[in-house]
């Protein structure tokens, strides 16, 4: 059973502004990735065809596929999960949604 994410997009006003984000990214030859600090346990469900659903000014509008997620640690010892992302944004028809923090299935 596939299983999707939910996630506020902070900083952005709207879908045009995190494909230039992405764009910016991509030529750069930086990966596309989100780090969250903690790891979905459902993580096999995820990557069965699971996208990252990006809320962006109170809307959900757009998702992108997740490839993969890693456990990573920073430079202090820290535990994070890397959600890595594939280039495509895919619009979904607006939906409203509530603040959140962190993500949510």
């Amino acid at each position: 059973m596939t299983l999707h994410l939910r996630k506020l997009c902070v900083g952005v006003d709207n879908v045009e502004q995190l494909q230039e984000y992405h764009a910016r990214r991509l030529k750069r030859g930086e990966p596309l990735k989100h780090d969250t600090r903690m790891m979905p346990t459902r993580r096999a469900e995820i990557l069965d065809g699971g996208s990252l659903y990006w809320v962006i000014k109170g809307l959900m509008q757009v998702r992108q596929p997740i490839l993969d997620i890693t456990q990573e640690t920073d430079v202090e010892g820290r535990g994070f999960a890397r959600l890595h992302l594939a280039p495509e944004l895919v619009r979904v028809a607006p939906r409203g949604h509530r603040p959140l923090q962190g993500w949510r299935y």
